[in-house]
């Protein structure tokens, strides 16, 4: 994975596997103390203690179709690498939590990547669940919530759709940026 976005879809793509109603994709960046945590909650399946164990070996999979997983793996090492740590929690019938910290002043951080494009991309495509992205710095915070959405009216199954929640999204999230202090080096 090169950016967050693509760490972002493969871990919530795991939660939709997982037979996920719902689920909950948060970032918050932490400028002050040079830090970014991202994190997916579901109400999935959840993994028994032996098989979240296992999660970060690249040679295990829970998939059929192929025999190596390296999604959370390559989580783990992308986390590793920029000085942070990657944790899981889940238990059956409950859900997983997927949570990995990064120092974003280690030059291994990687950058954040289509955050906006992605995060569309998944509320579109996964219409039937209920999906909330979330991205919060020290000051400011933005949330896009699929059920809000329905609620309102606004029906993301139209093709057309996909621009305007992606414009919606990025809009909001450069308002955030633009209001980063100077010394944050996250991009």
């Amino acid at each position: 994975m090169i950016d967050m976005a693509m760490h972002m879809m493969d871990i919530v793509q795991n939660s939709i596997r997982g037979e996920a109603k719902e689920i909950g994709i948060y970032f918050f960046e932490d400028s002050r103390h040079n830090k970014l945590t991202f994190r997916v909650e579901d109400d999935g399946r959840g993994m028994d203690e032996p098989t979240l164990k296992k999660l970060t070996d690249p040679f295990f999979t829970t998939r059929t179709s192929r025999k190596v997983g390296l999604g959370i793996p390559f989580l783990k090492m992308t986390c590793e690498q920029a000085g942070g740590s990657l944790s899981l929690f889940s238990e059956e019938g409950v859900g997983t939590t997927v949570e990995a910290f990064y120092r974003t002043d280690n030059p291994d951080c990687l950058p954040l990547g289509d955050v906006a494009g992605y995060a569309a991309l998944l509320l579109k495509a996964n219409w039937e669940l209920h999906i909330r992205f979330s991205y919060r710095t020290e000051d400011e915070h933005f949330v896009v919530d699929s059920d809000e959405l329905k609620e309102e009216g606004i029906d993301l199954r139209y093709p057309e759709m996909l621009t305007a929640l992606k414009e919606f999204i990025q809009e909001n999230l450069n308002e955030i940026y633009r209001k980063r202090p100077p010394e944050s080096l996250l991009c």
